[in-house]
C-alpha cells in the first residue's frame, strides 16, 4: 500500500510539473474551437456609445470584414469601408474606425499572425479574475502583439498590436449571448496610454449582410459636418493592424 501511494504520489507530481503549454490547445485544435465558437458568425449590427461624451452615438453594420458607420449626433455622418480603409465618407478629412473591427474577424488565427502575433507562443493565465488563453505574449509581458481569448467560450478578451509607431489595445468584457454567439457589450480602448471607453447595444447578428448596406454610392454625395469628439480621436489614433 505505501508504494502505491507513493507512485501516486510521484504521478500526481510528474503530472503538474509539465509546463502549461503542454495543456494549451495546438494549432488545429484552437482553430476548430473558434470555428465551433465563432465561425458562422458572418455579419452582426450594434449601437456605440461613449459614457465621456454625451449624446453622441453611432450605428455599425459589419459583414466579413466590410463595415458600413452612421455617427448621430445631432447630424449624421456616414462612412464605409473594408478592415482598415475607407470605400467613402461624407466627411472631409477622413473616417473614424471603430474598435469593434478587430473583436472577431474573418479566419482569425491567420489575421492575428499577420497582425505580428506569435500564434506559436502560447499559454493560460488569467485575464482578470478570467482564465484565458494568452496568443502571441507570455504573462506580465503588456508590449509584444498578443491575443488573449476566454478559456471557455474562445471571446476574444484582448487585441494587442503595434502600428505607424502606435501601441494599441482593446479589451472587451460583460459578455452577453446573442443568437447563439458571445459578444462584448464593454470595449477599452487604449492608444499610447490614452484611453476611450465604449458601450455597446448588439442589435443582431447574422442579418446585416445586405450588400447595399456597404456600397460607395450609399454615402449621401452631400459633405457633412465633422462629428463631435471621440470622433477625431479614433480618426487620429486608432489604426487597423497593418498586414506583415
Amino acid at each position: 500500500m505505501f508504494k502505491l501511494a507513493v507512485s501516486l504520489i510521484a504521478l500526481a507530481l510528474l503530472f503538474c510539473a509539465q509546463p502549461a503549454s503542454a495543456f494549451v490547445p495546438d494549432d488545429e485544435e484552437l482553430a476548430a474551437l473558434l470555428q465551433k465558437s465563432y465561425g458562422p458568425l458572418a455579419s452582426w449590427e450594434a449601437d456605440v456609445t461613449f459614457p465621456g461624451h454625451y449624446g453622441v452615438s453611432v450605428n455599425v453594420n459589419f459583414a466579413r470584414g466590410k463595415w458600413r458607420q452612421e455617427w448621430r449626433a445631432g447630424d449624421t455622418a456616414v462612412g464605409v469601408g473594408q478592415a482598415g480603409s475607407v470605400i467613402a465618407a461624407c466627411t472631409a478629412d477622413g473616417f473614424a474606425l471603430s474598435p469593434l473591427f478587430v473583436w472577431m474577424v474573418p479566419d482569425p488565427l491567420t489575421a492575428w499572425r499577420s497582425w505580428g502575433v506569435d500564434c506559436a507562443i502560447r499559454s493560460y493565465g488569467f485575464c482578470g479574475d478570467a482564465p484565458c488563453i494568452m496568443l502571441g505574449a507570455e504573462p506580465g509581458d503588456d508590449r509584444t502583439p498578443a491575443v488573449h481569448l476566454d478559456n471557455e467560450d474562445m471571446a476574444p478578451l484582448l487585441v494587442r498590436y503595434a502600428v505607424d509607431g502606435k501601441r494599441i489595445s482593446v479589451a472587451y468584457s460583460d459578455y452577453k449571448t446573442l443568437g447563439g454567439y458571445r459578444v462584448p457589450q464593454k470595449v477599452l480602448l487604449t492608444v499610447d496610454g490614452e484611453t476611450l471607453e465604449m458601450s455597446v447595444k448588439w442589435k443582431s447578428v447574422m442579418k446585416a449582410d445586405g450588400e447595399e448596406l456597404y456600397a460607395r454610392d450609399s454615402v449621401p454625395p452631400v459633405p457633412c459636418a465633422e462629428p463631435p469628439a471621440p470622433f477625431a480621436f479614433l480618426r487620429d489614433n486608432f489604426r487597423y493592424p497593418s498586414i506583415r
